[in-house]
């Protein structure tokens, strides 16, 4: 099967050859048949010419670099980079280093079973090995309460955060259409449609490497953002189960 990583990137220009390294040498090695889709959210740093030019230095066959002007945010770049993803298997993964390769290994060796449809790593799987600080496991809890409370969150679901991602393609392309979350929490959009459609999801263990850089997404301003962006996704769904009940009542 064919896995596509999509590789939002943003600033990333001290770290992102690192991660095409691994990602590359690990799945060349466990499942030869890949490709990695880096997306550029934005071109205010060099990290397109750097990766541009290690490609081309080194002959890789399997990595395309996009990316446009202005920065849109991590949900817009994961959703480009998936419309333009072949792989039977399609997923994203954040562009440090921070999350152990491990981690892919399990989630690549859930996806392919049959019955299976996404695979989202959890930091509070049985299996993990994640230090985490009072604060941000507070954080972590509440962000998943949070989903469970306005959106269809799938009841496998315990983490939302993580930053590795894997769906077959068949689920992704289908829900691909009515992804709207531009920012962080595209985690939460995606599975807010997956649970919609009642779609098998297997929960794997996480792990995070001990020197980790400092993710862009743990601030206050981003945290506001993606509660903004659930509450809002929570009131488009009531709105259009509203009107569709209206119009099933005027058809009566």
């Amino acid at each position: 099967m064919k896995i596509s990583l999509v590789i939002p990137t943003y600033k990333k220009e001290r770290e992102v050859l690192d991660q095409l390294e691994r990602l590359y040498g690990y799945l060349t090695r466990k499942n030869s048949d890949f490709e990695l889709i880096f997306v550029i959210d934005g071109y205010i740093d060099s990290t397109k010419e750097i990766l541009e030019k290690y490609i081309k230095k080194n002959r890789l066959k399997k990595v395309t670099v996009l990316g446009y002007k202005e920065n849109k945010g991590k949900g817009y770049a994961v959703r480009y980079g998936m419309k333009r993803a072949t792989g039977d298997i399609i997923g994203f993964i954040d562009a440090d280093t921070d999350i152990a390769i491990r981690t892919l290994g399990y989630a690549i060796k859930a996806i392919k079973k049959d019955n299976i449809s996404a695979v989202i790593p959890s930091k509070v799987h049985n299996n993990s090995n994640v230090e985490l600080s009072l604060e941000r496991l507070i954080l972590s809890n509440a962000l998943v309460e949070l989903n469970r409370l306005f959106l269809k969150l799938p009841k496998e679901v315990t983490d939302i955060g993580c930053g590795l991602k894997l769906f077959k393609k068949d689920l992704i392309k289908s829900i691909l259409p009515v992804l709207s979350v531009n920012d962080f929490a595209i985690d939460s959009d995606i599975l807010n449609e997956i649970g919609k459609l009642n779609a098998k999801v297997e929960v794997t263990p996480f792990f995070l490497n001990k020197n980790r850089s400092d993710s862009t997404s743990t601030n206050i301003r981003a945290e506001v953002g993606m509660l903004k962006d659930i509450l809002r996704l929570s009131l488009r769904d009531k709105v259009f189960f509203t009107k569709r009940v209206y119009r099933l009542v005027l058809s009566k």
